[in-house]
């Protein structure tokens, strides 16, 4: 299974493009992983950003991609939970395990609509930067602990 992470957006910040490199790093020992970066919609109008922003992520999406959605409002894991969600599309025959960070306007109801899942790191509002990081961190412990490897202590 691949892994894709599709953001919206350039990260800006060098510190968290340091830590999201050294993960992408480690975690290519595990699967084949690449990041997909969509220009952030422009213009004044709410609407049609988010509609811009979400037709560049579907058009990215082939029929039998697995999308999990990072949204607030979804499900909160442990992350030996997540690693078992992983685990279990891993035999599922998904060929491309695809994760959205939407902009900063969210996304709009036909990319929810699409998710097959809807995964929350915090009930804290986090900038998109660092849940970037965060997510690639979470999908590496995620397969050190599938490997029973010695990164993850906590279960």
């Amino acid at each position: 299974m691949k892994c894709e992470l599709i953001f919206v957006g350039k990260t800006s910040e060098k510190y968290l493009q340091e830590g999201i490199d050294q993960y992408l790093k480690r975690l290519k020992h595990y699967l084949p992983v690449s990041i997909s970066v969509i220009g952030q919609g422009a213009g004044g109008d709410t609407m049609k950003v988010i509609q811009s922003e979400c037709s560049d992520i579907l058009s990215r999406l082939k029929p039998r991609d697995l999308l999990i959605l990072l949204d607030e409002r979804g499900v909160a894991l442990s992350s030996v939970e997540f690693a078992g969600k992983i685990q279990t599309w891993m035999v599922q025959g998904y060929s491309n395990m695809v994760f959205v960070i939407g902009g900063a306007y969210g996304v709009n109801d036909e990319v929810r609509k699409r998710a097959n899942m809807i995964l929350s790191f915090s009930a804290f509002t986090l900038t998109h930067q660092m849940i970037r990081l965060f997510l690639v961190e979470q999908i590496y412990r995620a397969m050190t602990i599938l490997k029973n490897e010695s990164y993850h202590h906590g279960s």
